[in-house]
Protein backbone atom coordinates (compact mmCIF):
# COMPACT_ATOMS: atom_id res chain seq x y z
CA UNK A 1 0.00 0.00 0.00
CA UNK A 2 1.25 3.44 -0.88
CA UNK A 3 2.07 5.75 2.04
CA UNK A 4 -0.38 8.64 2.18
CA UNK A 5 0.26 12.29 2.91
CA UNK A 6 -1.30 11.65 6.35
CA UNK A 7 1.29 8.96 7.15
CA UNK A 8 4.10 11.17 5.90
CA UNK A 9 2.98 14.16 7.99
CA UNK A 10 2.74 11.97 11.11
CA UNK A 11 6.25 10.64 10.44
CA UNK A 12 7.66 14.15 9.93
CA UNK A 13 6.06 15.38 13.16
CA UNK A 14 7.36 12.35 15.10
CA UNK A 15 10.89 12.93 13.79
CA UNK A 16 10.71 16.74 14.14
CA UNK A 17 11.61 17.25 10.47
CA UNK A 18 10.47 19.97 8.10
CA UNK A 19 9.68 19.65 4.40
CA UNK A 20 9.61 21.95 1.36
CA UNK A 21 8.71 21.04 -2.23
CA UNK A 22 9.37 22.42 -5.70
CA UNK A 23 6.83 21.29 -8.28
CA UNK A 24 6.58 21.73 -12.00
CA UNK A 25 4.21 19.48 -13.97
CA UNK A 26 2.03 18.73 -10.92
CA UNK A 27 1.15 22.41 -10.62
CA UNK A 28 1.06 22.36 -6.82
CA UNK A 29 -0.86 19.11 -6.38
CA UNK A 30 1.77 17.67 -4.02
CA UNK A 31 1.51 20.77 -1.83
CA UNK A 32 -2.27 20.42 -1.92
CA UNK A 33 -2.10 16.80 -0.74
CA UNK A 34 0.24 17.76 2.07
CA UNK A 35 -1.63 20.85 3.27
CA UNK A 36 -5.05 19.21 3.29
CA UNK A 37 -3.64 16.95 6.00
CA UNK A 38 -4.24 18.05 9.62
CA UNK A 39 -0.96 18.85 11.37
CA UNK A 40 0.88 19.75 8.17
CA UNK A 41 1.49 23.30 9.38
CA UNK A 42 3.87 21.87 12.00
CA UNK A 43 6.23 20.46 9.37
CA UNK A 44 5.48 21.78 5.88
CA UNK A 45 7.47 24.96 5.21
CA UNK A 46 6.00 25.53 1.77
CA UNK A 47 6.11 24.79 -1.89
CA UNK A 48 6.97 26.55 -5.09
CA UNK A 49 5.32 25.86 -8.41
CA UNK A 50 8.23 26.42 -10.79
CA UNK A 51 6.31 25.57 -13.92
CA UNK A 52 8.28 27.57 -16.48
CA UNK A 53 11.99 27.45 -17.24
CA UNK A 54 12.13 31.11 -16.19
CA UNK A 55 10.64 30.29 -12.77
CA UNK A 56 13.16 27.49 -12.22
CA UNK A 57 15.92 29.94 -13.12
CA UNK A 58 14.71 33.03 -11.23
CA UNK A 59 13.36 31.38 -8.09
CA UNK A 60 15.81 28.52 -7.57
CA UNK A 61 18.84 29.59 -9.59
CA UNK A 62 19.01 26.82 -12.17
CA UNK A 63 21.02 27.94 -15.24
CA UNK A 64 18.67 28.68 -18.14
CA UNK A 65 21.12 27.15 -20.63
CA UNK A 66 20.95 23.78 -18.86
CA UNK A 67 17.16 23.96 -18.55
CA UNK A 68 16.69 24.57 -22.28
CA UNK A 69 18.60 21.38 -23.15
CA UNK A 70 15.93 19.18 -21.54
CA UNK A 71 12.97 21.59 -21.37
CA UNK A 72 13.45 21.43 -17.60
CA UNK A 73 12.72 17.72 -17.33
CA UNK A 74 15.70 15.59 -16.30
CA UNK A 75 17.27 13.84 -13.36
CA UNK A 76 19.72 16.71 -12.86
CA UNK A 77 16.93 19.31 -12.84
CA UNK A 78 14.90 17.31 -10.29
CA UNK A 79 17.96 16.92 -8.05
CA UNK A 80 18.85 20.62 -8.30
CA UNK A 81 15.29 21.66 -7.48
CA UNK A 82 15.13 19.37 -4.43
CA UNK A 83 18.42 20.76 -3.12
CA UNK A 84 17.45 24.32 -4.03
CA UNK A 85 14.06 24.35 -2.28
CA UNK A 86 15.57 22.70 0.79
CA UNK A 87 18.14 25.47 1.03
CA UNK A 88 15.77 28.31 0.04
CA UNK A 89 13.22 27.46 2.74
CA UNK A 90 15.74 26.09 5.27
CA UNK A 91 13.96 22.75 5.45
CA UNK A 92 15.31 19.41 6.65
CA UNK A 93 13.95 17.75 3.51
CA UNK A 94 13.57 19.15 0.01
CA UNK A 95 11.60 17.36 -2.68
CA UNK A 96 10.81 18.02 -6.31
CA UNK A 97 8.83 16.81 -9.28
CA UNK A 98 9.32 17.61 -12.98
CA UNK A 99 7.78 15.98 -16.01
CA UNK A 100 5.57 16.05 -19.04
CA UNK A 101 1.94 15.37 -18.12
CA UNK A 102 0.77 15.34 -21.74
CA UNK A 103 -1.00 15.06 -24.00
CA UNK A 104 2.00 16.62 -25.81
CA UNK A 105 5.71 16.51 -25.01
CA UNK A 106 8.96 17.31 -26.81
CA UNK A 107 9.96 14.99 -29.63
CA UNK A 108 11.51 11.78 -28.38
CA UNK A 109 10.03 11.98 -24.87
CA UNK A 110 6.85 10.14 -23.96
CA UNK A 111 4.08 12.07 -22.21
CA UNK A 112 3.92 10.74 -18.64
CA UNK A 113 7.70 10.87 -18.13
CA UNK A 114 8.61 12.34 -14.73
CA UNK A 115 11.62 12.72 -12.48
CA UNK A 116 11.09 13.00 -8.73
CA UNK A 117 13.80 13.76 -6.19
CA UNK A 118 14.34 14.04 -2.46
CA UNK A 119 17.19 15.83 -0.71
CA UNK A 120 17.58 14.64 2.87
CA UNK A 121 20.72 13.08 4.32
CA UNK A 122 21.50 12.07 0.76
CA UNK A 123 19.87 13.22 -2.43
CA UNK A 124 18.16 10.65 -4.60
CA UNK A 125 15.96 10.68 -7.64
CA UNK A 126 13.76 8.36 -9.59
CA UNK A 127 12.55 8.36 -13.18
CA UNK A 128 8.95 7.26 -13.49
CA UNK A 129 6.54 6.74 -16.35
CA UNK A 130 2.81 7.09 -15.76
CA UNK A 131 0.01 6.44 -18.21
CA UNK A 132 -3.37 8.11 -18.09
CA UNK A 133 -5.03 11.43 -18.65
CA UNK A 134 -3.16 14.63 -17.87
CA UNK A 135 -4.92 14.94 -14.52
CA UNK A 136 -4.41 11.27 -13.59
CA UNK A 137 -0.71 11.53 -14.42
CA UNK A 138 -0.23 14.70 -12.31
CA UNK A 139 -2.01 13.15 -9.31
CA UNK A 140 -0.12 9.85 -9.51
CA UNK A 141 3.25 11.65 -9.82
CA UNK A 142 2.44 13.67 -6.69
CA UNK A 143 1.51 10.50 -4.80
CA UNK A 144 4.75 8.84 -5.92
CA UNK A 145 6.76 11.83 -4.70
CA UNK A 146 5.09 11.54 -1.28
CA UNK A 147 6.03 7.85 -1.30
CA UNK A 148 9.67 8.64 -2.15
CA UNK A 149 9.85 11.18 0.68
CA UNK A 150 8.32 8.66 3.10
CA UNK A 151 10.75 5.93 2.00
CA UNK A 152 13.71 8.26 2.59
CA UNK A 153 13.26 7.71 6.33
CA UNK A 154 14.01 4.01 5.99
CA UNK A 155 17.12 4.38 3.88
CA UNK A 156 19.12 6.55 6.26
Amino acid sequence: MMPTAKKLIKKLIKNKLSLAVAESASGGYTSYLLTKTPGSSKVFKGGLVVYSLEAKNKLLGLPIKNLKKTQGVSKSVALALAKGIRKKLNADIGASLVGFAGPDSPKGIKPGTFFIAVSFKKTRSKKIFIQGTRDQVRKKASQLLIRLIYESFYRY
